[in-house]
């Protein structure tokens, strides 16, 4: 015998009817409905400001950083700045976000509070995983064949990480932290 459906489909729903009733409400009951048609939006805050010149974002948050970086050419020149405050225990990030032809994005990030883990936020599983040497720093990277999409290191002083949504070489990595 084949399977209707209609024999499971009305016990489910007297089951339904059921449980609705025992737990105490009926179809008149009325309910609060809340309206937010035409007031104010709440949600989260955006916690970054941008900034038009890096100078002015390494002054907010203490230390200078991403000098020496050289974005592949189709990357737009200069980057968007960015500072990420967060609340409330006010830590700090500097973010360089370059973005090319095709709308693919590359950020830098910089902190002395936060560690490259806490920046890193990219959660895909990667063939390749390892420590590498650039510019005698150890710089751990998560990629495939065909390059490093997120690049973690700790530079001067500062944690550095960086998040590609195009494979990077060890060559672009090495203008990441280079020697002033």
């Amino acid at each position: 015998m084949r399977y209707s459906g209609k024999i499971f489909s009305g016990a489910v729903m007297s089951l339904l009817a059921a449980g609705f009733l025992a737990s105490g409400c009926s179809s008149t009951e009325e309910v609060e409905m809340l309206d937010y048609s035409g007031g104010t939006s709440v949600g989260m805050p955006n916690p970054f400001t941008s900034y038009q010149t890096l100078e002015e974002a390494e002054q907010v948050v203490g230390f200078t950083a991403g000098r020496s970086f050289v974005p592949p050419a189709n990357w737009n020149k200069p980057p968007l700045v960015q500072v990420l405050d967060s609340y409330p225990d006010r830590k700090k990030m500097l973010q360089l976000i370059y973005v090319d032809d095709s709308r693919r994005n590359l950020y830098l990030r910089y902190s002395r509070q936060f560690t490259t883990r806490e920046m890193n936020g990219d959660y895909n599983a990667y063939p390749v995983e390892k420590d590498i040497t650039v510019n005698g720093l150890d710089v751990h990277v998560r990629g495939d064949k065909k390059g490093y999409y997120t690049a973690e290191m700790f530079c001067r002083g500062v944690s550095v990480t960086v998040l590609s949504d195009l494979p990077l070489g060890e060559k672009v990595l090495a203008t990441v932290c280079a020697a002033k």
